[in-house]
């Protein structure tokens, strides 16, 4: 007989170390209320999420994802070219095309 035949509540994901751990709010398991897709959006993103995955879950196909999934730059190589771009004394391309010329 499980604890939700007897009206506990119901299973969780987050059957591990919960204290400290980005992945409850307000008392809630994360993990319980995303799909597979955000959870992998997250972790690509956040060291943090990653680190506090390992302790939070013994789910196998959720760490799996932590092997499987690789953590994404902090900022994007074409974002780097764009800033890199933008920050000399230049206009945009399309300003030329309507006349513009930066000659004052």
């Amino acid at each position: 007989m499980s604890d939700q035949d007897c009206g506990g509540p119901p299973p969780t994901l987050c059957d591990g170390d919960t204290s400290n751990n980005c992945w409850i709010e307000d008392g809630v398991c994360m993990l319980d209320n995303l799909r597979k897709d955000q959870v992998v959006f997250i972790i690509e993103r956040n060291p943090k999420a990653r680190d506090d995955l390992q302790r939070v879950t013994t789910c196998i196909e959720i760490l799996n994802l932590l092997t499987s999934v690789p953590l994404l730059p902090a900022k994007q190589d074409d974002d780097q070219q764009m800033t890199r771009f933008n920050t000399g004394d230049c206009l945009p391309q399309y300003t030329i095309f309507r006349g513009n010329n930066n000659n004052r």
